[in-house]
């Protein structure tokens, strides 16, 4: 049984990230869900508007359509060893570089036991 008042105080991360919530679903590709839905990766769940909860339900499907339709991440290799041709936007290799929409500095901060990647500027929290 799902635990309402528990999601409702997670970050938007932790809650698209742990549990298996959607199978399949881990850090890589998250760093671009949110950026993409401009969304904090601290954010919590229980700030989010119905139209937040939508634009960030839009980010999740887009995604990973388009990641793979291109083969996958460009930062691993796939199943025949050579890296996918989706371009990741926030990830250890894109740190210290421009914010592809607003050009900010792409920041990284450890989280959750993990890394975040985001642009400050995008993804307000």
């Amino acid at each position: 049984m799902i635990n309402r008042d528990a999601v409702q105080k997670l970050s938007s991360k932790a809650f698209l990230a742990t549990e298996q919530r959607i199978p399949g679903l881990g850090n890589g590709i998250l760093q671009d869900i949110l950026c993409n839905a401009k969304m904090h990766p601290k954010r919590k769940v229980n700030t989010l508007s119905h139209e937040d909860r939508e634009v960030l339900f839009d980010s999740v499907k887009s995604t990973i359509s388009v990641m793979t339709a291109r083969g996958g991440r460009d930062t691993e290799p796939g199943l025949f060893g050579r890296p996918g041709g989706y371009k990741t936007i926030l990830s250890k290799n894109t740190v210290g570089k421009p914010c592809p929409a607003c050009g900010s500095t792409i920041k990284k901060e450890a989280y959750l036991g993990g890394s975040i990647y985001c642009c400050e500027q995008c993804q307000k929290l």
